[in-house]
């Protein structure tokens, strides 16, 4: 199952009927709310009490990045830093641990880890408030919410998931730092951060446990501080090549990561909002194959836009292409190709010659235990569906980890340039 679908710690309401939306049906969610479905997101507006949630929009993704060039800064005598975090794999993702102080923390306990899911799909910082019966096992597995920060202005939202709502208290004054990790150059103070603790859950299963630590940087006006715009960190990396040393890297360095001996493949990456996305994503247009064969879609561009997300565990298409993949998928199976093989994704950006392909992981993974292959159907996005902008797809596909493993790809946030090695 998709990562972006797991329970985080917490326990849903007693299953109510919610009104539907125009082609929308939210069932088992708050009573007396509307559901409008965004790209990964879902935004929830609890009508007894519009005073408590603002409406909100989201959609998300992140990634991270290893840098060993030098910037500009660098040249005018500003150092860079760098701090490589360790990623842990576990229940069909990647996890970093971090600690989380501030103003009104319980001191005794401010070196404690928070395990979060490192997510190229979601902007936000968060920890868990726990609502289940077993807080104190679950807690000192993963890390709840104990005070730190100090209450914001803003209201409670409801931060959705193509499977599921977040209910999300916001704070600020928030300092954190990554236990494990490793610093070149000076050190980065993490403070005055705004962030947020997820309360309620709905909606959401799968196999993952924690929460999202969101690394989306850019978004619009409208959407709650992003972890990293909060940060100097303008590049990311996140290195899936050698199982057993997975390693996500923040940098304060603009450019890109070069590598000696090593073929480097560059993706111009595209700023969705143009389009009515409420983040910028960390997107990109592409050309999708199923089985080998072109997968037609709605565009007449043949275009699909591409989002690389380290949250979801295969790929997540959208309806129409979801059913376009089965269709080229059982023709070629009918015709004697393996079934591994005929569903089998290739996404295809056009980058020069060659083109930059990448292919999903068939079968079960030797060093991960399962298999990265799965793929599901997420609803149209609304953002795509409500902006009378022209774009050059009809289609979007969420390309996660069954795409990833075994190469590093680097973002750089300023020139929206995507590396792969």
């Amino acid at each position: 199952m998709q990562l972006d679908s797991c329970c985080l710690g917490t326990l849903a309401p007693a299953r109510t009927w919610l009104p539907e939306s125009p082609g929308v049906r939210c069932p088992h969610v708050l009573p007396a709310c509307k559901v409008t479905r965004g790209c990964k997101k879902t935004r929830c507006q609890d009508e007894c009490d519009l005073s408590r949630l603002s409406r909100r929009i989201l959609s998300t993704f992140s990634g991270i990045l290893w840098t060993r060039a030098r910037s500009a800064s660098a040249s005018l005598g500003r150092p860079e830093s760098k701090v490589a975090i360790p990623l842990h794999w576990e229940a069909g993702g990647f996890y970093l641990y971090y600690s989380l102080q501030g103003q009104g923390s319980n001191k005794a306990r401010d070196n404690r880890r928070i395990y979060a899911v490192a997510d190229t799909g979601s902007p936000f910082l968060l920890v868990a408030r726990c609502l289940r019966k077993d807080c104190a096992t679950y807690c000192a597995e993963v890390g709840c919410f104990e005070g730190e920060g100090q209450p914001s202005a803003d209201p409670v939202t409801f931060e959705g998931y193509a499977s599921g709502l977040v209910e999300v208290e916001w704070r600020s004054e928030g300092e954190i730092s990554f236990p494990e990790a490793t610093t070149k150059g000076p050190g980065v103070e993490l403070s005055s951060l705004r962030f947020g603790v997820q309360g309620r859950v709905v909606g959401f299963g799968g196999t993952g446990k924690a929460v999202f630590f969101g690394l989306i940087r850019d978004h619009k006006p409208n959407i709650q501080a992003s972890f990293l715009e909060q940060t100097p960190f303008k590049s990311l990396a996140i290195d899936l090549r050698y199982p057993g040393q997975e390693t996500m890297e923040l940098s304060t360095a603009s450019t890109l990561p070069t590598f000696e001996g090593h073929t480097i493949q560059r993706v111009k990456l595209v700023d969705p909002r143009r389009w009515g996305d409420p983040v910028k994503h960390y997107a990109a247009l592409a050309t999708l194959r199923v089985g080998g064969k072109a997968v037609a879609t709605k565009s007449s561009s043949g275009k699909v836009l591409v989002i690389f997300d380290t949250g979801t565990t295969g790929a997540s298409l959208t309806a129409s292409l979801y059913d376009a993949y089965l269709r080229v998928a059982r023709q070629s199976a009918s015709s004697g190709m393996s079934w591994s093989q005929a569903r089998q994704i290739e996404a295809v950006f056009d980058s020069g010659e060659p083109n930059v392909v990448f292919s999903m992981y068939m079968g079960k993974h030797p060093n991960y235990g399962l298999g990265l292959d799965l793929v599901t159907p997420i609803n149209e996005m609304t953002w795509v569906q409500e902006s009378n902008a022209e774009r050059p797809f009809e289609d979007v596909m969420l390309l996660g980890l069954g795409f990833l493993v075994g190469t590093r790809i680097a973002v750089e946030t300023v020139t929206s340039e995507l590396t792969v090695v």
